[in-house]
C-alpha cells in the first residue's frame, strides 16, 4: 500500500502568478493569451493490478480515458516495472486502451530484480533495499526490456522513471550520489524519455546534485516529483526553471486511511493544488489510484469527487496547451490558473470560501478568435453543471462562482453537458425476496431498462454488489447466496448526468438448525495448539497454533495437528461452515478442514486485519464457498493447522443462511477451572508465549519447555480442582514433572512475566 503524510499547509503565502482572489469584491482579471509559460503534456493517474487486487475494467477505462460527457478525460497513464518480467503484462489491456484514447503512458520501477539489489536496513515503514552500483548496468538493460516489451505490444512509453521515491522507505534506498552516479554515467542508455528522481517531497537534496551536474542534467528529460509532505512554498523550484527542466507532478494521493475522510471539501484541496502546481509550472499532474475509494472512480465504478475535479482540468485543458499569464490582486481562498491552445481557452478557478465570488475577465491579444466562454461548474451536489455561455464583448466577460467550488470556462464546450441538463432517473426491477431452501444459491435477475432521461438518452449502466462492480448492461442475473445483498445501479445519460438507485435481494430458507461451537472446547485439542486467554474474544478464550511450527503444505493423520469438534444437526440439507478467525498477517491465513469423511479443503484467502472476523469455509478462493450436505445425527468437524499464526475463536455450523456477527451464539462451555487472578500487567492477547508440552498424552512424566521464563504453573482436573501448582523464583525455561493422578483430561496453566496461556494435557492409563 501506498503510505500518506499529512499535508502541510502554508497559509498567507502569495504567489506571483496564481490567482488570488479576494471574494469581498469583485475582481478584474486579466488574461495575455501573448504571454505563454509551461507546456501542458496532461493530466493523469495509475493502477496496479498487483496491489489493488482489482481490474481497471472496460467501464472504468472508458470513464477514465475517454472525453465525451460523464467521463474524466484523463490523458496520462502510469504504470509500474514489475521487478519480474512475467509480471509485465497485467497493465497491458488498461494501457492499450489509454493509448487508444490518445493518452501517454509512462512507467515507474519501486524494485530492481531480486539478484541486482540487497538488504539495506528494516525500519518501522518496512525494509529498504539498495540497488548495488555493480547491477547499474544490468538496470539498465532491464528498464529497456520493459520499454521493449511495452513497446511490442502497443503500448510506446513515452518516459521511464529511474526510481518511484527513492527517498522513501520500503523499496529500494538511492542516497543523492548513488543517484547522480547512475543518472551520470547510465541514464544516456536508456531508450526513452528518463524521468528523475521522483523524490517522495520534491527534496532538493535529492534533486539539487542532478540539476547542478551538467552531464547529469542533460541525460533527464522530465523533473518528476511527489508532493508528500510538501508545503506550498517549496512546489516553485528557481533551479529546476533556470536549468530549463520539464517538471511532472507524478504522484499524490489524499483520503486512503478510510471512505468516510473523502470529503467535498477534501476535492476542493485537491482541486486547490492542482492549481498551484500549474502555477508553479508543472507540465503533468498524476494522481495516485485511478480506481480505489479515494481515488478517481471508485470500486462500484462512479467517478469519486476527485475524478469529477480532476477533469475540470482534464476535459479541457488539453495536451498541447500551454499556460498563460493571468496577473492578479492579491487574497486568499480562490485560485485560478488559464490556458490556451492554438483557437481555444480555458480558465480553472477554485473557491474554497464560504461565498460566491464575481470575476470579471479581460482578454488581451485574443485576435478575436475567441467569441464566447462556457461555465462548467462542480460543488457538493453538481457534477460540471453547463451553466450557461457567456458572450465575449470587446474582449470581456464577466461571472460569478459559487462558493465552495471549483469552476472551468471554456471556449470549447463540446466534452461537457448541454445547458439545463435534466438528471436521468434511475429505476431497478426485481424480485426483493428470494427463496433458497437448498442453500447452495439462487439465480437472480434485476433490469434497469425501465430507468429514465427526459431530455436525452441513457448511454452506460453501472451495477455494483455490495460496494463492487460488476457489470454494466441494463439487464443482470447474478447467483447469490443466503442473506441480504445490497446492488446499486448509476445510469449516465448523454450530457454527463448520473443518478443512482439501491434495491435489496434478501435470499432465505425457513431451515432452523444452528451449531454454534468454542473453538477451545473442541474434543480433541492437539498438542500443537495452544489455549489462548483474551478477554476480547467468545467465552475468553481462543487457540492459535504454537509458534514453532511452520506451515503444513497438506493435512496429515497426526491427530497432534488436529482439532475435532462432534455436532448434530436436526434437518436434512446443505450446511454452512463459519469461523470466527483472527489473521494479522496474509501470510499466516489458512487452515485445512473436512467434514465427517470427506475431502480436506484448503481454508485460504481469510481476510486479514488486526480485528476479528466471521469468515465461511472455502477452498482457497472466497469465491468457491464450502457447501455440506448433511442428514440428521452426529457429525465430526476437523480443523489442521496449515500456517501458524492464524487463530480460532469460535465456529458456527447451520443451513438457515445467516450470516454471524458480534460473539456469535451460545455455544457449549468448556469445563471451567478456578483460575488464580491474574496479576496486573498481564497481556491478554499471547502472541510471543510459546509453551512446548510432550509427550502428550503421557502416563505420568511430562516435560515443559518454555520461550520464556516461568513464574508458576498449575494443573487442574476437569472438575476445576487443582492437582499441582509449582511457583519459580529463579529463572525456568524447562521443568520435568511426575504427576501421581488418574487417566483422564487435565488442563496446564503457565505463567511467565506479562503472558499466560492454557492448554489440554491427557493422561493415559498406565
Amino acid at each position: 500500500m501506498k503510505l500518506t503524510l499529512t499535508k502541510l499547509i502554508i497559509l498567507g503565502i502569495v504567489f506571483l502568478s496564481l490567482i488570488s482572489v479576494n471574494e469581498a469584491n469583485a475582481q478584474n482579471l486579466t488574461i495575455d493569451l501573448a504571454n505563454q509559460h509551461q507546456i501542458i503534456r496532461g493530466f493523469g493517474g495509475i493502477h496496479i493490478n498487483a496491489w489493488t487486487g482489482q481490474q481497471l475494467n472496460n467501464d472504468m477505462c472508458e470513464k477514465a480515458f475517454d472525453n465525451d460527457p460523464g467521463e474524466i478525460g484523463l490523458s496520462i497513464f502510469r504504470i509500474w516495472v514489475d521487478p519480474e518480467k512475467n509480471g509485465w503484462n497485467a497493465e497491458l489491456p488498461a494501457a492499450k486502451y489509454a493509448v487508444s484514447k490518445g493518452a501517454i503512458v509512462f512507467a515507474s520501477p519501486w524494485n530492481p530484480p531480486s539478484n541486482m539489489k540487497e538488504e539495506l536496513r528494516k525500519t518501522d515503514q518496512g525494509t529498504d533495499y539498495r540497488l548495488l552500483p555493480q547491477y547499474y548496468g544490468a538496470y539498465t538493460d532491464h528498464l529497456n526490456s520493459f520499454i521493449d516489451h511495452m513497446n511490442s505490444n502497443e503500448v510506446p512509453l513515452y518516459a521511464i522513471s529511474v526510481q518511484n521515491e527513492p527517498d522513501w522507505h520500503s523499496w529500494t534506498w538511492w542516497e543523492p550520489n548513488e543517484m547522480l552516479k547512475f543518472v551520470r554515467e547510465n541514464a544516456q542508455n536508456i531508450n526513452c524519455r528518463v524521468i528523475a528522481p521522483e523524490s517522495f517531497s520534491y527534496s532538493r537534496k535529492m534533486i539539487d546534485p542532478l540539476l547542478n551536474d551538467s552531464i547529469a542534467n542533460s541525460n533527464i528529460d522530465i523533473l518528476g516529483t511527489h508532493l508528500y509532505g510538501t508545503p506550498k512554498s517549496n512546489f516553485y523550484y528557481p533551479l529546476a526553471y533556470q536549468k530549463g527542466k520539464e517538471i511532472w507532478m507524478t504522484e499524490h494521493l489524499y483520503g486512503s486511511d478510510k471512505p468516510a475522510d473523502n470529503t467535498w471539501e477534501l476535492a476542493l484541496q485537491v482541486a486547490e493544488e492542482i492549481n498551484t502546481c500549474m502555477d508553479a509550472r508543472m507540465s503533468a499532474f498524476v494522481y495516485w489510484y485511478i480506481r480505489r475509494f479515494y481515488g478517481l472512480i471508485d470500486d462500484s465504478g462512479n467517478i469519486t469527487d476527485k475524478g469529477y475535479v480532476m477533469s475540470h482540468f482534464s476535459k479541457f485543458v488539453r495536451p498541447g496547451s500551454y499556460r498563460v499569464e493571468m496577473p492578479f490582486n492579491a487574497g486568499t481562498n480562490i485560485t485560478a490558473t488559464a490556458y490556451k491552445n492554438d483557437s481555444t481557452l480555458a480558465i480553472v478557478v477554485v473557491n474554497r470560501s464560504n461565498n460566491a465570488a464575481t470575476l470579471n475577465f479581460n482578454i488581451e491579444n485574443n485576435l478575436d478568435v475567441i467569441d464566447s466562454m462556457t461555465q462548467f461548474t462542480t460543488t457538493a451536489l453538481k457534477k460540471v453543471n453547463n451553466e450557461g455561455t457567456f458572450t465575449i464583448e470587446n474582449g470581456s466577460f464577466s461571472a460569478s462562482v459559487e462558493p465552495k467550488s471549483i469552476t472551468t470556462f471554456t471556449s470549447d464546450p463540446a466534452h461537457g453537458g448541454k445547458y439545463n441538463n435534466e438528471s436521468p432517473v434511475a429505476i431497478i426491477t426485481g424480485e426483493n425476496e428470494v427463496p433458497d431452501n437448498e442453500g447452495t444459491g439462487v439465480t437472480v435477475t434485476l433490469n434497469g431498462a425501465e430507468s429514465t432521461d427526459n431530455d436525452g438518452q441513457i448511454v452506460k449502466y453501472s451495477w455494483a454488489k455490495d460496494g463492487y462492480q460488476f457489470a454494466n448492461t441494463p439487464e443482470i442475473q447474478e447467483k447469490l447466496e443466503l442473506g441480504k445483498h445490497i446492488f446499486a445501479l448509476t445510469v449516465t445519460d448523454n450530457d454527463g448526468a448520473t443518478a443512482s438507485s439501491t434495491f435489496t435481494v434478501n435470499v432465505y430458507n425457513n431451515n432452523s438448525t444452528e451449531c454454534w461451537l468454542e473453538a477451545e472446547c473442541a474434543s480433541i485439542v492437539g498438542e500443537n495448539w495452544d489455549i489462548i486467554q483474551n478477554s476480547a474474544v467468545s467465552e475468553g478464550k481462543y487457540l492459535t497454533v504454537k509458534n514453532e511450527f511452520e506451515s503444513a503444505p497438506s493435512p496429515t493423520a497426526d491427530t497432534t495437528q488436529h482439532l475435532t469438534y462432534s455436532f448434530t444437526v436436526e434437518e436434512s440439507g446443505t450446511y454452512k461452515v463459519w469461523g470466527r478467525i483472527l489473521v494479522p498477517s496474509p501470510n499466516d491465513d489458512s487452515f485445512w478442514v473436512r467434514v465427517d469423511n470427506g475431502e480436506w479443503v484448503n481454508w485460504n484467502s481469510i481476510p486479514g486485519g488486526s480485528s476479528w472476523a466471521w469468515d465461511d469455509v472455502h477452498n482457497q478462493s472466497n469465491e468457491s464457498t464450502m457447501f455440506y450436505t448433511l442428514e440428521p445425527g452426529n457429525h465430526t468437524l476437523y480443523i489442521c493447522y496449515r500456517e501458524n499464526g492464524a487463530a480460532i475463536d469460535k465456529l458456527y455450523i447451520t443451513n438457515t443462511g445467516k450470516v454471524p456477527s458480534g460473539l456469535g451464539g451460545e455455544a457449549s462451555s468448556c469445563p471451567e477451572i478456578e483460575e488464580p487472578e491474574i496479576p496486573n500487567g498481564f497481556q491478554s492477547f499471547v502472541a510471543n508465549h510459546t509453551i512446548k508440552v510432550f509427550p502428550n498424552p503421557t502416563k505420568s512424566k511430562i516435560n515443559i519447555e518454555s520461550l520464556k521464563p516461568l513464574t508458576s504453573l498449575n494443573i487442574f482436573n476437569c472438575n476445576g480442582l487443582r492437582v499441582y501448582s509449582k511457583t519459580y523464583t529463579d529463572e525456568t525455561f524447562n521443568e520435568e514433572i511426575e504427576l501421581q493422578v488418574e487417566a483422564g483430561i487435565y488442563f496446564l496453566q503457565t505463567i511467565t512475566e506479562k503472558n499466560y496461556s492454557i492448554q489440554k494435557l491427557i493422561i493415559e492409563n498406565q
